[in-house]
């Protein structure tokens, strides 16, 4: 009887660690662009530190291409088999960087890629005042969107601002104003997924261009919300801090127990398959 209950859970396991081994194979990397690209459960995503972005933004520009990036995190790499139109936009997208605890963690465990949490929205403020990209800003409500686009002009001085507006246009009034003005750089602070949906729209309609979702940077940039402290951002605990001061998104992250077991699961079916390969 014993045996047979051996015999039944090694026969599973084997199971186990084919169905990983295919898993992992159809989790092939990719080159992309000067970065390696991985999948995380299926979710592209590239492993980039965050001072090696700067590079990446102005070899986008410079191809005269139009194309968008999206912020891979915990919440889209769990969306992305069961939502189509996110998957989509995703796949579509120029450069999906990491932008949460979640894409640096899988990067981390299930291939050993060395990545940060980028700070797109600075980032790409940095390379527009250094390179003086014409720049259209999109996003946040009134009050926030002006405060931020003035803290802007005086951070960053050398920004061609060829047009901003706030978030709460209609969306044909508010792509119409971004196409008219042929920007290098879109800057949309919409919230996710909305904002990367935007992108999408927009640069199939441009030429060329690089549209960059920034979510809540804008109100940041406003000055009137505080981002998490550094110990927060380092230890990969931002989204702590959200939920501290917006106890309503508790909704969103009822899914992260399971999105941690999920990667824990394959994390340790990896280091088995590397222990058996090593005997």
């Amino acid at each position: 009887m014993v045996s047979r209950i051996f015999r039944y859970l090694q026969k599973r396991l084997l199971e186990i660690v084919k169905s990983f081994t295919q898993v992992v194979q159809s989790f092939a990397s990719l080159k992309f662009m000067d970065f390696q690209s991985y999948r995380i459960l299926g979710c592209p995503c590239v492993a980039v530190r965050d001072h090696e972005v700067a590079s990446q933004i102005i070899s986008f520009v410079r191809d005269k291409k139009a194309g968008y990036t999206v912020a891979i995190n915990a919440e889209k790499i769990w969306r992305y088999k069961s939502d189509p139109e996110l998957r989509s936009v995703i796949e579509r997208s120029i450069f999906p960087y990491p932008d949460g605890a979640g894409a640096v963690l899988g990067l981390g465990w299930l291939h050993s890629a060395d990545s940060d949490k980028v700070n797109m929205p600075i980032r790409a403020l940095e390379v527009a005042n250094c390179c003086k990209l014409k720049t259209f800003i999109l996003g946040a409500d009134e009050v926030n969107h002006e405060l931020a686009v003035a803290n802007i002009k005086a951070a960053y001085p050398n920004i061609a601002l060829v047009g901003h507006i706030h978030g709460y246009h209609p969306k044909e009034f508010a792509l119409k104003q971004v196409l008219a003005c042929e920007p290098e750089l879109i800057l949309i602070a919409m919230g996710s997924p909305i904002q990367e949906f935007w992108a999408a729209e927009i640069v199939s309609r441009l030429r060329c261009g690089l549209a960059i979702g920034c979510g809540g940077a804008l109100d940041i940039l406003s000055g009137n919300v505080k981002r998490a402290p550094n110990f927060m951002i380092r230890n990969n605990l931002e989204w702590l801090h959200r939920l501290w001061k917006q106890p309503s998104r508790i909704s969103r992250q009822l899914f992260l127990p399971l999105f941690m077991l999920q990667l824990s699961y394959f994390f340790f079916i990896k280091k088995f398959l590397r222990y058996r390969s090593d005997k």
